[in-house]
């Protein structure tokens, strides 16, 4: 156990703050917190003075209320602070936290020079090759340590290969950043009517706290080479169908450099398919304004609803950006958001689908995440929200309504999908997972017309399928009239 877990083992053990309301007030799993606690792992570097910060509030709370501060000092060996109990919680944590990662720093300086000893290897055996991609390659990322920017990492193997399980899964440390630029044969990515293309969403949403970008294979075709920076550099030997025969992988640094130096060009010289975005990209190129010019839409929207609101409802998203996120520049685009969106529900034609299980959170949470503003719908709201619904489908027909029964799907973390928004020109992909936690991308845009043309015509046929139920006017008015009580029942929870 490190120094930084032990300590906050001990504080969240004196304390009568449960581990779930925990993970709760940082945003986080609570199984990143127990390893914290419990496996020696630290959050990053980046992140660690706003989550010793808000623990410390959170403990220092509890501690008052519930505990005797001279038992605390007295258990902490610690001599009475003028200083608010809450300023030495937070001294505690950072100075642990401060501790653990020069262990850290000095095991991996360690560990590097055994490794000069060893700067190669060549893997042949199938076992070995599943073990590189499955462990060795996780250990090496984490291995990295706490740093101030992602972690890159460069694969011109074919994303293909991997969304269609010829190479072994890849899984990523948790609580790291990692930034991935990565090849995909648009060839393999578009046969068969798209049927991979559902693999790559669900790829994106079960890795939504690592960003990526995705370039088409062409300028990196055979080149077959995996770099972390600064820390490993491997060439896999593929056979015809794409299973890797052998892996050659070196540690040494000027190997990994001369590596990393060779197939960085090859991505600047590729075509972008999809790339992250931010949201300050998205306002000073005024992205969302130039989205909603067009008047034929596809949105799925994977947390909560934020379309079609009345307007007492706009205010209190205003309200929330002006008052939670202190943002003028937030709240004037909600409110221009409004006259474009009041249009478009006029006499746009927009299919909505919704997946099942983010129908039932909203209702029951009332949460949206209106452009880049986490809104908290009242009860009262809800239920406006829903005749609002109503009166918008009456009036204008080509508002359609595809409820995907995702229940039927075997997501790892149903709760990461992320949210699709394209108009058949543009399209972009928002990560609704990011507003709870410090890692991975806000957006992602779709930068290549192929990819948006193909992605419409999946839509098309997705909804057709037995995932999807239509709900036009009529079938929503019916649909509501025969379980309004249950509905406002939930709602009222």
């Amino acid at each position: 156990m490190s120094d930084y877990g032990k300590t906050l083992k001990q504080l969240i053990d004196f304390s009568s703050v449960k581990m779930y309301l925990v993970a709760e007030t940082v945003g986080y799993d609570v199984s990143y917190i127990s390893k914290w606690c419990n496996k020696g792992y630290l959050p990053s570097a980046k992140a660690a003075p706003k989550i010793n910060s808000t623990l410390a509030r959170l403990l220092s709370e509890d501690i008052a209320a519930h505990c005797d501060l001279q038992d605390f000092y007295s258990r902490f060996s610690l001599q009475p602070s003028e200083e608010g109990l809450e300023t030495v919680i937070r001294a505690m944590l950072q100075q642990a936290y401060d501790s653990s990662s020069k262990k850290d720093s000095s095991e991996k300086s360690q560990k590097n020079e055994n490794e000069e000893l060893f700067p190669a290897r060549t893997l042949v055996h199938t076992n070995e090759i599943r073990r590189f991609f499955r462990q060795d390659f996780a250990e090496c990322l984490r291995s990295a340590g706490p740093r101030e920017k992602p972690l890159t990492i460069l694969c011109t193997l074919d994303l293909c290969f991997f969304l269609g399980k010829i190479i072994p899964e890849i899984t990523f440390p948790e609580d790291m950043e990692f930034h991935v630029k990565v090849a995909i044969s648009e060839e393999k990515l578009y046969a068969d009517d798209c049927a991979l293309l559902p693999r790559l969403y669900s790829f994106l949403s079960i890795h939504s706290r690592v960003t990526f970008d995705i370039y088409s294979n062409e300028k990196v075709t055979g080149a077959n080479m995996l770099v972390v920076e600064d820390r490993m550099a491997a060439i896999c030997s593929l056979d015809s169908e794409g299973h890797v025969m052998s892996v050659f992988s070196a540690t040494n640094s000027e190997t990994v450099y001369h590596m990393q130096s060779k197939i960085m060009p090859l991505f600047n010289r590729s075509k972008v398919l999809l790339q992250a975005s931010d949201p300050i990209d998205f306002h000073r190129k005024g992205y969302r304004t130039d989205f909603y010019s067009k008047n034929y839409f596809q949105i799925l929207l994977s947390c909560g609803f934020e379309y079609l609101l009345p307007k007492d409802c706009w205010e209190a998203v205003v309200e929330t950006a002006l008052k939670k996120y202190k943002n003028e520049h937030i709240a004037l685009l909600v409110r221009r958001l409004q006259v474009t969106w009041e249009e478009i529900f006029e006499h746009g034609s927009i299919d909505f689908f919704v997946l099942k299980s983010a129908l039932f959170r909203y209702i029951e949470t009332g949460e949206i995440i209106f452009t880049d503003v986490v809104h908290r719908m009242t009860p009262a709201q809800r239920k406006s929200h829903l005749h609002n619904v109503l009166e918008v489908t009456r009036r204008n027909p080509n508002i359609v309504f595809y409820l995907i029964d995702d229940e039927k799907f075997q997501p790892k973390n149903p709760l990461a999908y992320l949210s699709v928004f394209n108009n058949r020109q543009k399209a972009f992909l928002k990560n609704p997972n990011r507003y709870h936690c410090e890692n991975g991308t806000y957006f992602y845009s779709l930068r290549d017309d192929d990819l948006i043309r193909n992605m419409t015509k999946y839509f098309d046929h997705f909804k057709t399928t037995e995932y999807c139920t239509r709900f036009g006017y009529e079938e929503l008015q019916a649909f509501y009239e025969r379980y309004a009580s249950l509905i406002n029942r939930m709602i009222d929870l």
